[in-house]
């Protein structure tokens, strides 16, 4: 009677275990998992530019515009709920070269790329077997380039600097390992040229770039 009910326990141990096994499976981010995001958007944001030569800092010129944003993500989950990754992204401004950098072409047209590399630590709030929600805190590197010409002249500007950015991200698996990614964030960047010695116009000008950034695309996981 006593090795029939130990049996009995076993196999219902057994069955338990295979279903938080399963259960543990379905879920779209789990401790092990690596994800990869891939996407594009827009970015809406005040972008100015500052007069850094003298002991404070001076206003050159300040105005809001969009820019397109390509980033790429990877994370890696320490835990069923925590996760830590990298995010590599440029977002472009065209920009009006005159009254931000103190430099005339034909049309005034400067095409500005702010680039970033962050270290992101991310919070899953919600994960069942298709949708992963995540909340996120990230920061790093920051520069602002640009390089054009003008009849028989170029131009060259960059600067160097920090990013901060926090938002939200979504993603939701059509299949077990692909699926369509979602993220909108709020951010805070800037770059100081007083390092760069190859810099031939906006010498003395940082560049600062504060907004939000709303973007789509493809999920990949990977390993679990």
């Amino acid at each position: 009677m006593v090795k029939n009910y130990s049996k009995s326990l076993l196999f219902i141990c057994a069955i338990l275990l295979s279903c938080i096994h399963l259960s543990l499976n379905a879920q779209a981010f789990r401790k092990g998992s690596l994800l990869i995001s891939l996407s594009e958007g827009s970015t809406f944001a005040d972008y100015s530019t500052n007069d850094v030569s003298g002991k404070k800092p001076t206003r050159v010129n300040s105005q809001f515009m969009c820019g397109d944003r390509d980033p790429f993500i990877i994370e890696y989950g320490l835990t069923n709920k925590w996760g830590i990754g990298l995010s590599s992204g440029t977002d472009i401004f065209k920009v009006n070269s005159a009254t931000f950098y103190n430099v005339s072409t034909a049309d005034n047209t400067m095409k500005v790329s702010t680039s970033e590399l962050t270290f992101d630590v991310n919070y899953h709030v919600f994960v069942n077997k298709r949708l992963d929600l995540s909340i996120f805190v990230s920061t790093g590197l920051f520069s602002a380039n640009s390089k054009s010409t003008a009849g028989d002249v170029s131009y060259n500007y960059s600067s160097g600097g920090t990013i901060l950015r926090a938002g939200i991200k979504a993603r939701y698996y059509f299949w077990k390992r692909l699926g369509a990614f979602g993220m909108i964030s709020s951010y805070s960047a800037s770059g100081s040229p007083k390092n760069v010695k190859d810099n031939t116009v906006g010498k003395n000008y940082a560049t600062s770039v504060t907004g939000m950034a709303i973007e789509a695309g493809f999920c990949f996981r990977i390993l679990k």
